[in-house]
């Protein structure tokens, strides 16, 4: 029942995530400074928790390579999937960032072991990955020579974010603290890489640098809800293997933020998706079957 309940907590926190996303395309606030703002808070509140919780700031040597790399990724990813949707439409590329839980999920079968109600497991993944093509795959009239490369990359560079944090959270986090240590760093590292970005990208464009009150206040709200999934997903990990976290998450993430976009933010849907949104229900509760209470 615990396993339950840290699982809605983590979706709940991911649904904020992924609506302060929404709210900030919708407010129009420069993309790039926003994550910039994001990660500065979310390195503040991580922070924040290891002062409170009286864990010693030494950061270890073995978190470094880590934090330097999921950082990395998580900057690099923001930046392909802007491209892509720029190139190829928002379903395709949300689809596949989405569809690549198969990545984790394969290697936490088949490398850290995680076998347990192998088939329950395969179904509920086939299924949640129907489910995702059915409510976010909206065909694009956009047609562009090579476009394609984009959302692969989109799909193996999400693919790799979940894949590291499982690794690291399996092999190198022993010691009380240290997921809390494994997260300052990939929020630092994320953090200078973004405000780079939103350097670069505003002097590209010749815009004004500097960051409003707008885009402070959705960044930082942006960033609290990262913090919190971020330590969630890393706790959730540790608790039941990313095989049965990665797919329960992604696939209630995107039938709850479907399902809010319909209420309040008067978007229509079409009976694929609705029939999308009962597959995802459908996966969610199978793959829950293989939890170990």
């Amino acid at each position: 029942m615990q396993n339950i309940i840290y699982l809605i907590i983590h979706i709940l926190f991911a649904i904020g995530m992924f609506i302060s996303l929404k709210v900030v395309n919708v407010k129009k606030v420069n993309k790039y400074q926003a994550i910039a703002v994001n990660y500065f808070v979310a390195m503040v509140f991580t922070l924040g928790d290891l002062i409170f919780g009286g864990t010693e700031i030494l950061f270890p040597v073995k978190l470094i390579v880590p934090s330097l790399i999921v950082g990395t990724l998580f900057v690099t990813s923001f930046i392909v999937m802007t491209y892509s949707t720029q190139k190829v439409g928002i379903g395709l590329t949300t689809a596949l960032n989405k569809m690549s839980v198969v990545i984790p999920v394969t290697v936490g079968i088949l490398y850290l072991g995680q076998s347990t109600g192998l088939y329950l497991k395969v179904a509920g993944i086939i299924l949640a990955l129907a489910s995702f093509f059915l409510i976010l795959y909206k065909r694009s009239d956009k047609r562009v020579k090579g476009a394609f490369i984009l959302p692969l990359m989109v799909f193996i560079l999400s693919g790799m974010i979940d894949t590291s944090m499982e690794l690291t959270n399996n092999l190198a986090l022993s010691k009380d603290g240290e997921r809390e240590l494994f997260l300052l760093g990939i929020f630092i590292t994320a953090f200078v890489l973004s405000a780079l970005s939103a350097l670069v990208t505003g002097k590209s464009k010749s815009q004004e640098i500097g960051f409003g009150l707008k885009t402070i206040a959705f960044g930082s709200i942006l960033g609290l809800f990262n913090f919190l999934t971020s330590k969630m997903i890393l706790v959730n990990v540790a608790r039941m293997g990313g095989s049965v976290v990665f797919p329960i998450h992604n696939a209630s993430v995107v039938m709850l933020t479907a399902l809010i976009g319909v209420l309040f933010f008067k978007e229509v849907f079409t009976r694929k998706q609705w029939i999308g949104v009962i597959l995802a229900i459908v996966a969610v509760f199978i793959i829950a079957n293989t939890m170990q209470y």
